[in-house]
């Protein structure tokens, strides 16, 4: 590979693994993808919106799509990287939050009518992404390596008491840090804030409650941590598009396989 490519990919809802020999970068349009780093369960994440993951050249990385999902990806050679002066930023593998800069960026490029067309290292979009992702993940490397969190931690700790769970205060003193560092390592290794994404795994198990079980609405409402029936519906419309009760109905219709 002699030429930096940069170009907008989906990633299929399959376990991948891969290894080059350029450095990679991976940031999220729409959608999530999961990832984690060299083998390591503690560097697992996930990438959305709101985030991405520097790739260094040689290092593994075991991936999948986690439903339709659009990403910007940039693999650079390592000699681009050297000559651009960008080396610093693939010195470590790591999950970052999206700086003003880089969200631009990752907006120009996902409105682009030819967005699919790769960019060799000769257009100026790639230098500018080259500077930008220097400007923002070196500076954060010596936190990034002495301090990090590990999702699938804090994502068991949290299904276990959704309807008590514990705050980010309590999260982040069991992690070490200030509630501000938290919340910042939080939302580059997962993509979102600790809010939305308990949100998430509350409406997640409400889901699981009403295909599997008779509960009623107000009971499954208290079990997944909601005030109250009503809370429950205005949050499980938002993020599916029906109330709970048309999505109950919808899943009991569903034939049966065997």
């Amino acid at each position: 590979m002699s030429t930096a490519i940069l170009e907008l990919r989906e990633y299929r809802p399959t376990e991948s693994t891969d290894t080059h020999d350029f450095h990679q970068v991976v940031i999220g349009l729409s959608g999530r993808m999961s990832m984690s780093l060299d083998g390591d369960a503690t560097r697992y994440g996930r990438v959305a919106s709101r985030n991405g993951v520097v790739i260094p050249a040689g290092v593994r990385h075991d991936y999948r799509g986690d439903g339709p999902n659009r990403q910007v990806v940039l693999d650079v050679p390592s000699r681009l990287a050297a000559t651009t002066g960008s080396q610093r930023a693939f010195a470590h593998e790591a999950f970052f939050a999206l700086d003003a800069s880089l969200l631009a960026l990752a907006r120009r490029v996902s409105a682009r009518s030819d967005g699919a067309r790769p960019l060799s290292a000769d257009d100026p979009v790639v230098r500018e992404w080259l500077g930008a992702l220097t400007a923002r993940l070196a500076p954060a490397r010596p936190a990034q390596r002495t301090v990090r969190l590990d999702l699938a931690r804090i994502d068991a700790r949290l299904r276990t008491a959704l309807a008590t769970p514990p705050d980010t205060a309590t999260l982040a003193r069991e992690a070490g840090m200030s509630v501000r560092h938290f919340h910042d390592a939080f939302v580059a290794i997962a993509g979102e804030t600790p809010h939305r994404h308990l949100m998430r795994l509350r409406l997640a198990y409400a889901d699981r409650l009403l295909s599997t079980s008779d509960a009623t609405l107000a009971d499954i409402a208290l079990e997944v941590g909601f005030n109250d029936q009503s809370a429950l519906t205005h949050a499980f419309r938002q993020h599916y598009g029906q109330t709970p009760a048309a999505w109950r109905r919808e899943c009991h219709a569903r034939p049966t396989s065997g």
